[in-house]
């Protein structure tokens, strides 16, 4: 278990393994969300060679109940020390923590889709990427706010992270994947977007961007990326989307934090301005307690199946979740029990070859009882 002498340390190693320079002041504010006691370290003649940790978060299941959730993160293993086991042990390790503390749900963000599929994490969410031009569309006239609900408040004003944690309070049981926000992870995201970010709020969400700009000899087409649009209710969607999108001299939007199921299409004056560049995995999920887990989740009938995995059967639906020994109905590898939680379609898990169900009629069954509207998604990385 590391100590404070060794976050420097860390802290370099991690900037080797991922290509980034840790600056002093973001290294200070990254200090203030790590609990040292949920991280451990592989150390080799005094050298730190492999870190990881994890932070004490609460995700939402569907119906908007929270499970607490070991968020892994810091997961780093020199160049030198690659194909020893040593990533192997510090999962084990983190994993035996987690459990320790009673968190029966454990995920992650991964920085390569290949390497968690083993430890029994399956892909919930997907991160899509978005190209919106400006120039092509606005938020239709008839869906525009009457009058202005949306007003910018200064990045370093003493009450915005209070602001912005009421809001999330409300956003975040909306979303199946999505965690929490403590007051230190606001804070360090606002000192870590700096001076340079616009905050801007509606009572019912909030929104954040930065500019690039782009002058173009007179013919200016700056760069804005979203970097938060968080809202509770339709009209905090579309007021946001219309603050957005009239910020002067801007051409490109980018944004990382569209659902693939978001109404924003439906909005604008042109759908087609909007543009899908890029589809990532984003939030991983691996069940450490399947039982806790999906007894807190809502589910869309009264209807209960048997969901097999590694030789356990677990009768799920309406009643909760415990522990059965009768024929299964659903067989899923370790990596399909997170999708299936979250509200994944278990056809298209049985597509994908990670569940296989006893009959069509089943798995058409598990479809209504399992998966779950709106889409998990998460907008918040860890």
């Amino acid at each position: 278990m590391p100590t404070d002498a060794d976050v420097d340390a860390i802290m370099r190693l991690d900037g080797r393994v991922f290509g980034e320079v840790w600056k002093p002041e973001d290294q200070e504010r990254q200090r203030t969300v790590m609990d040292l006691d949920r991280f451990r370290i592989a150390v080799e003649d005094s050298a730190v060679v492999g870190v990881a940790g994890s932070y004490a978060l609460q995700m939402t299941v569907p119906g908007g109940s929270a499970v607490p959730t070991g968020g892994v993160t810091f997961v780093a293993v020199g160049s030198t020390h690659r194909r020893r086991g040593v990533l192997t042990r510090l999962m084990e390790e983190i994993h035996q923590d987690i459990d320790d503390r009673g968190e029966p749900l454990a995920a992650l963000t991964a920085s390569e889709g290949g390497i968690y599929e083993r430890f029994g994490y399956g892909v919930v969410t997907r991160r899509r990427i978005t190209l919106l031009d400006r120039r092509r569309a606005q938020v239709s006239p008839a869906f525009r706010p009457e009058r202005p609900q949306v007003q910018a408040i200064d990045w370093d004003h003493p009450s915005l992270p209070d602001e912005l944690a009421t809001r999330w309070a409300r956003v975040r049981p909306l979303r199946a994947a999505e965690i929490d926000r403590s007051a230190a992870w606001l804070k360090m995201q606002i000192g870590d977007r700096g001076a340079g970010a616009t905050w801007v709020l509606h009572e019912d969400g909030f929104a954040c961007w930065t500019i690039t700009a782009r002058w173009n000899d007179g013919h200016p087409a700056h760069e804005l990326e979203v970097r938060d649009l968080a809202a509770a209710t339709p009209e905090a969607h579309a007021a946001l989307w219309d603050a957005v999108l009239s910020v002067d001299l801007v051409g490109p939007i980018r944004c990382l934090v569209v659902a693939l199921d978001d109404p924003l299409p439906y909005l604008l004056t042109d759908p087609r301005a909007l543009r899908t560049v890029e589809l990532n995995d984003f939030v991983w999920c691996h069940l450490r307690d399947v039982a806790a887990c999906f007894s807190t989740r809502t589910f869309g009938t009264d209807d209960e199946l048997v969901i097999e995995c590694s030789g356990r059967r677990w009768l799920v639906g309406g009643g909760g979740c415990r522990r059965v020994r009768t024929r299964p109905d659903l067989v899923a590898e370790p990596s399909a029990l997170g999708p299936l939680l979250m509200g994944v379609a278990p056809t298209t898990l049985a597509a994908g070859r990670r569940v296989s169900a006893r009959s069509p009629e089943v798995l058409h069954r598990a479809d209504i009882l399992l998966a779950m509207f709106p889409m998990p998604h998460g907008m918040s990385g860890f």
